[in-house]
């Protein structure tokens, strides 16, 4: 039988965080976590996170449920009087016991004419597959489910890439470098990313695709920071960002001096409201646009670099 938790949700007052944090350490309740409260705004590039520092801090609790949640929620009121209003109940939540739960969250995706899914999945899910990326998802961003993994996938599905050598941008977990490097694309595919646990993902997926170990190539760091684009190819056939409207801009140098005459590139994570500066910008440096995706408010463009002078001055 599963066991079953309460997930209390309570808001402190800041100048009672300590306070709080000590009792409770001592209580019989599990302490999760204390966070401030973040606003999420939405900014000309997409969206941004602020914290609210004026208001109270949130803090996670836990218990294992033995009755009622009437019973335990009225026992929690009780026990939280001692703060004189300084903590209040937020929210209450019955949540499984998590051992290895959180792993249901993760399914197996059908993307164009590619499977993307975990190992853990069911042989039966995928028996008529015939085309599998194998993804787990770790601390590195990129499963495949959100929308602009998933429209730059599909353009990549489309293109030719036999022996074309390929940079990737903001590669996360590797979902699209592993594609790459599977489907003959020139190894290695140079996989950036700022994360430092993007490395160890891209190698756990790659050795989960059965890729050898020069296939793909991870680089950490910022790929508009000299140091960083040193370590890359001096030439790419095909170049794929995928972080963000202002962030494309910004590597917007590294690629004009890196891809190739006539090669290609996909932008990603770029919002509906930012998308006609961002595209602009880009056209006025020799790019043209073949292809366009929207999923939700994120935009995704295939461009053709079409400029004989690949070096750019200004942005």
């Amino acid at each position: 039988m599963e066991n079953m938790w309460l997930k209390y949700t309570l808001l402190v007052e800041p100048e009672m965080e300590d306070l709080f944090v000590a009792e409770v350490l001592s209580s019989s309740y599990t302490l999760g976590w204390i966070e401030p409260q973040i606003e999420v705004l939405t900014t000309e590039n997409g969206y941004d996170y602020a914290e609210n520092t004026e208001g109270p801090v949130v803090g996670y609790l836990f218990e294992p449920q033995h009755d009622s949640e009437e019973e335990h929620v009225a026992r929690l009121k009780a026990y939280i009087q001692r703060w004189n209003g300084q903590v209040t109940i937020k929210e209450v939540e019955l949540v499984a016991e998590e051992n290895e739960s959180w792993k249901d969250e993760f399914r197996e995706i059908k993307i164009g004419d590619w499977w993307v899914a975990p190992t853990w999945t069911d042989p039966a899910s995928l028996a008529s597959a015939e085309r599998i990326l194998w993804i787990d998802p770790g601390a590195a961003f990129g499963t495949g489910y959100h929308g602009t993994t998933q429209d730059m996938l599909l353009f990549l599905q489309e293109m030719e890439l036999a022996n074309k050598q390929v940079i990737d941008v903001g590669a996360g977990s590797g979902i699209l470098s592993l594609y790459c490097a599977l489907n003959g694309a020139k190894h290695p595919v140079w996989a950036v990313d700022i994360n430092p646990q993007s490395e160890y993902q891209v190698l756990v997926n790659a050795s989960n695709n059965h890729l050898p170990d020069q296939a793909v190539r991870v680089v950490i760091g910022d790929a508009s920071e000299e140091v960083v684009k040193a370590e890359l190819p001096a030439q790419a056939d095909i170049i794929l960002v995928n972080i963000g409207g202002d962030e494309n801009v910004a590597m917007l140098p590294m690629i004009a001096e890196r891809i190739a005459p006539e090669g290609m590139l996909i932008l990603s994570g770029i919002v509906e409201w930012n998308r006609e500066a961002v595209i602009t910008i880009f056209e006025q440096a020799g790019f043209q646009v073949i292809k366009e995706s929207q999923h939700d408010e994120w935009v995704t463009v295939l461009l053709k670099n079409m400029s004989v002078n690949r070096l750019v001055t200004t942005v």
